[in-house]
């Protein structure tokens, strides 16, 4: 997705006028108010039940790749060190350190393409026509809840990830030593493969724009994608307005899962969420604002993990709920 600086926005490979026509008529039905997903109770269907257990595969990582992104340790003292005072110790040292530090990033962005290969099955499953998006989500209630657990762990990956800011710069350090080892044993990833790791450590959010990427290409093949986020952002505002949760961690999830989709309809949208869109934002924002749980760390990923917050269509009726 892109926007030319100053001028309108376009996305690469995705026909506008059929995105934002399927979208138009979708808002004009998105009535969620009776609509309940038992997010904790609910088993695949044998319609379901195989892409359930596909995606249900990569979801089984989720704990080792959170535990490893909350444990990662900085390896900017050591690094200095070995810049300030190059010698064969500390640079052995600094070299040392991060090869642990590059093994959770492989960790990371092996992952994160995984995702990328489970995604597309998912969603154009979920993606039909605006007149039947409500019923899909009725009717394969298992489906949208791993969907909404892909969006909660990419969400809570990537604020945790803009909590450490050092990885890419030991990701940094460690191409820079890496032609000095190369003859090491215990090195895992290779040059070529460091350089395609880069991009991914420098974002700071890498899972969210793994995700988007993947569902952009989605989106090429099936114009119906962004009906299926942008009633999940709505399905979720309604059953959390209409309180249908009483467990504080499930309205907390389902929260997650509303602002996820929130931000990854706006990073692949061609106009965004924030502009003219079927994604009730004031109305999600409002809710947030006002929740009965803490909600400051959504409100902020909408504002700074969005694609689109600070682009000149984006109304200031909008910007202003921040203030």
């Amino acid at each position: 997705i892109f926007r030319a600086e100053g001028g309108s926005p376009r996305a690469f490979g995705v026909n506008q006028d059929l995105v934002m026509g399927s979208l138009l008529s979708s808002s004009k039905s998105s009535d969620y108010a009776n609509l309940v997903i038992d997010f904790d109770n609910v088993k695949p269907s044998s319609k379901e039940v195989e892409i359930y257990n596909q995606v249900q595969k990569i979801l089984d990582q989720c704990p080792k790749v959170l535990s490893l992104i909350n444990e990662y340790k900085d390896c900017t003292q050591l690094c200095s060190k070995a810049m300030s005072s190059p010698s064969e110790e500390s640079e052995e040292k600094a070299f040392s350190a991060l090869l642990k530090s590059v093994k959770s990033v492989k960790v990371f962005y092996d992952f994160s393409n995984d995702l990328k290969k489970c995604v597309p099955v998912l969603l154009n499953e979920l993606s039909k026509p605006a007149e039947e998006t409500k019923q899909t989500l009725q009717d394969q209630q298992a489906l949208v809840k791993q969907f909404a657990n892909i969006l909660d762990f990419v969400l809570t990956f990537d604020q945790i990830r803009m909590m450490r800011p050092h990885l890419s710069n030991d990701f940094s350090y460690y191409r820079r030593y890496l032609p000095k080892f190369s003859r090491r044993p215990d090195i895992d990833v290779k040059a070529d493969e460091a350089s395609a790791m880069a991009l991914f450590t420098a974002r700071h959010c890498p899972m969210m724009v793994s995700l988007s990427s993947a569902t952009a290409e989605c989106l090429e093949q099936n114009r119906h994608v962004t009906n299926a986020m942008s009633a999940m952002a709505n399905a979720c505002l309604a059953m959390l307005k209409n309180k249908r949760f009483s467990s504080v961690d499930t309205n907390k999830y389902v929260a997650r899962a509303m602002v996820g989709a929130v931000v990854l309809f706006d990073h692949v949208y061609p106009s965004g969420v924030f502009y003219k869109s079927p994604v009730d934002i004031k109305g999600i924002i409002k809710f947030l604002k006002k929740a009965e749980f803490d909600a400051v760390s959504l409100l902020a990923t909408i504002r700074y993990s969005s694609k689109n917050f600070k682009h000149e269509t984006t109304p200031s009726s909008i910007t202003d709920l921040f203030d």
